[in-house]
């Protein structure tokens, strides 16, 4: 007996990449180099199970990082006929260094779960754990204040839904998301890129020592900034970076810690 479901043939997505970078300056002097990361993970077409661990490495005396997982499922779960995709990403002990700043994370992890019914509907995918996990710039304490916005609004109508009925829902983003084509007005469809994604953020609020910074961004001089929690969403796609880099000078660089990319569609 076929267990193969009828209708359209599902196409499974989804990687987990726990670090990547490049590097672009030194002391103010064009610097092109790519960043070996650890291992990361991706979905066939047809899903299965792709797992890839480290115990750690560096990149000169900049990113040194302990740890890594990165776990991608992609499943048929016959009893309702839905196509699961899981995707597990986990850093743990990074250090980032910009001379004299110190960035330190015990531990970064964030799981994603897409549940799709197999037809031209939109799937769910929410993050199911979020792990910013005893975080510090120059020893003092980074805490990051995000809401459940991806949980309560599932699926791309549900959340653009909101973004166009709710007035507080829509004052809320207008300053996390990216308006390619400028401002927006209350009842507009979510501003989207020239790609087709939404670009925004599902951290609201960051402390650092005793400092308040409003949004997902801590900027440093001398350091850089640091992005917390962005989200790059369509409608069949997900995207989280839990922490994002741009360093300075001296040393200027683009590195991500944590991503996790699940969806899955219809074909």
């Amino acid at each position: 007996m076929s267990i193969k479901p009828d209708g359209p043939r599902f196409i499974f997505h989804g990687n987990a990449m726990p670090f990547g970078g490049r590097i672009e300056a030194v002391k103010g002097q064009p610097h092109f180099e790519l960043i070996k990361g650890p291992p990361h993970s991706a979905l066939s077409v047809v899903g299965g199970w792709s797992i890839a661990t480290s115990r750690g490495a560096n990149h000169g005396d900049v990113f040194h990082w302990g740890a890594t997982v990165a776990d991608c499922k992609g499943e048929f779960r016959p009893e309702d006929g839905h196509f699961i995709t899981t995707i597990k990403c986990s850093i743990a002990d990074l250090v980032v260094k910009n001379d004299p700043h110190v960035f330190v994370a015990d531990q970064i992890r964030i799981k994603m779960v897409s549940d799709h019914d197999g037809t031209d509907n939109q799937p769910t995918i929410v993050p199911t754990e979020v792990v910013f996990g005893d975080m510090r710039l120059d020893r003092h304490e980074i805490t990051v204040h995000f809401d459940d916005d991806l949980d309560d609004f599932p699926t791309m109508s549900q959340f653009e839904g909101q973004y166009q009925n709710d007035q507080d829902f829509f004052n809320k983003y207008q300053p996390c998301l990216r308006h390619p084509a400028g401002g927006a007005k209350f009842g507009n469809p979510l501003p989207r890129t020239g790609a087709g994604y939404v670009v925004t953020t599902f951290v609201r609020r960051l402390v650092w020592g005793e400092q308040v910074f409003q949004g997902n961004v801590l900027p440093l001089e001398g350091f850089g900034k640091i992005h917390f929690g962005e989200v790059l969403m369509n409608a069949y796609n997900r995207r989280v970076t839990m922490v994002r880099f741009e360093l300075g000078c001296p040393f200027q660089a683009q590195a991500t810690a944590g991503c996790a990319d699940p969806n899955g569609s219809t074909t």
